[in-house]
């Protein structure tokens, strides 16, 4: 698995690919430590490009999930993946992450990043 990780104003945004396997379900998890302990408590997963993903890397979003609300914040996932959307589904991840669920990036701008230009028209 490799990822990037860029800004967009006050969320990070990580976008893995590839497979997430055991081992880099950690790397995911101490990637997400890291901008907890940075107190970011606004991050963006895009999983368009993940193949596969393991109990381990799932996980590391729930649990982190927890850490990050009660920071006021969020984890929100993007995925116009099949594969992704099948397992959150299959897994009632989708429930966990309702109203946090995006099938693509332009979806999650309209939604979060523009909502503020909405309430104010």
């Amino acid at each position: 698995m490799d990822f990037t990780v860029t800004d967009i104003g006050k969320f990070k945004v990580i976008k893995p690919s590839g497979r997430i396997d055991w081992e880099s379900a950690r790397l995911l998890d101490k990637e997400i430590q890291r901008l907890v302990d940075e107190k970011r408590c606004h991050i963006v997963f895009n999983l368009d490009e993940v193949t596969f993903i393991c109990s381990g890397g799932i996980g590391a979003l729930v649990y982190n999930l927890n850490k990050v609300t009660k920071m006021g914040g969020a984890i929100y996932i993007i995925a116009d993946n099949e594969y992704i959307t099948y397992i959150f589904e299959t897994l009632k991840f989708d429930m966990i992450f309702e109203g946090y669920m995006y099938r693509t990036y332009e979806e999650f701008s309209e939604a979060v990043l523009h909502k503020k230009e909405k309430k104010a028209r």
